[in-house]
C-alpha cells in the first residue's frame, strides 16, 4: 500500500476520475428507453445536414415546404415522340335535322311547238302553243319562213322536221336557225328555212322552195 501512495499523482486521480465519469455518462445514454428521446429533447440547429445519414430519411417524412424546396431548376424539353398509330373510325353520327325549303325558282320555258302550212300568205295548222305568228318577209319571201314566239319561250335551240302531209313533191329539207340568229326576219323571231333537194341536173343540191310545210319543237327549260 505505501508503494501504492507514493506512485499516486495529482494527474492519475484527475485522469481516473475523468475516465469513469465519461464511462458512467456513456451507459447513462445508453439506457435510455426506446422512443423516450423526442423533438422537446432535441435543440434547435443540433441536426445539421452532415449529421444525417444519405438515404436514411424518405419524402414521405418530409413536410410539403420541405419537398418544394428540393426541386431543381426545369429541365430541357425532351424530343418529340413518335406519331401514334390511327386510330379506329368513329361511329356514324344521327342525321341532322331538315334545313329549311329553299326560295322557289324561276319559272323555266314551258316550250313551244307548230305546224307551219305553206300556203300563202303561210299559216298555223292546230295548236301553236308558244308561238303567236307566221309570216315570209317581203325581201326574200321563197323558203323563209319567221315565227314570232310568246314572251318566255326559248327558241335557242329550235328543231324541226318536214310535215309530209302537208307538203308538195318529195325532197324537203328543213333548217331552223339556232341561237336566235336571223338573216331576213326580225330580232327576236325564230327563222326557219325550207328547200327541196333538186335532182335534176346533178349533182343533187338544196334550193329554196315554199313546198314544204313543216313541224318546229323548241324545248322547255
Amino acid at each position: 500500500m505505501q508503494a501504492l501512495r507514493s506512485k499516486l499523482t495529482y494527474a492519475n486521480v484527475i485522469s481516473t476520475l475523468c475516465l469513469f465519469m465519461l464511462l458512467g455518462g456513456v451507459a447513462y445514454a445508453a439506457g435510455l428507453p426506446k422512443n423516450s428521446v423526442g423533438t422537446r429533447q432535441i435543440k434547435n440547429g443540433a441536426i445539421t445536414g452532415p449529421k444525417i445519414k444519405r438515404a436514411s430519411i424518405e419524402a414521405t417524412k418530409l413536410t410539403p415546404l420541405a419537398i418544394s424546396s428540393l426541386d431543381g431548376p426545369r429541365g430541357p424539353r425532351g424530343a418529340r415522340g413518335a406519331t401514334g398509330a390511327k386510330g379506329a373510325q368513329g361511329a356514324k353520327g344521327a342525321q341532322g335535322d331538315r334545313g329549311p325549303v329553299g326560295p322557289q325558282g324561276a319559272p323555266g320555258s314551258p316550250g313551244a311547238y307548230a305546224t307551219v302550212d305553206n300556203t300563202t300568205p303561210p299559216a298555223f295548222v292546230g295548236t301553236h302553243p308558244g308561238f303567236t305568228a307566221v309570216e315570209r318577209p317581203g325581201s326574200t319571201p321563197t323558203g323563209v319562213y319567221c315565227l314570232t314566239p310568246t314572251n318566255g319561250t326559248n327558241i335557242t335551240h329550235p328543231v324541226a322536221s318536214p310535215d309530209w302531209a302537208n307538203s308538195s313533191g318529195g325532197a324537203h329539207f328543213i333548217e331552223p336557225l339556232a341561237g336566235g340568229a336571223v338573216s331576213n326576219c326580225k330580232a327576236g323571231q325564230l327563222e326557219v328555212r325550207t328547200d327541196t333537194l333538186q335532182q335534176d341536173p346533178a349533182p343533187i343540191v338544196p334550193a329554196p322552195s315554199n313546198e314544204a310545210a313543216f313541224t318546229v319543237f323548241v324545248a322547255g327549260g
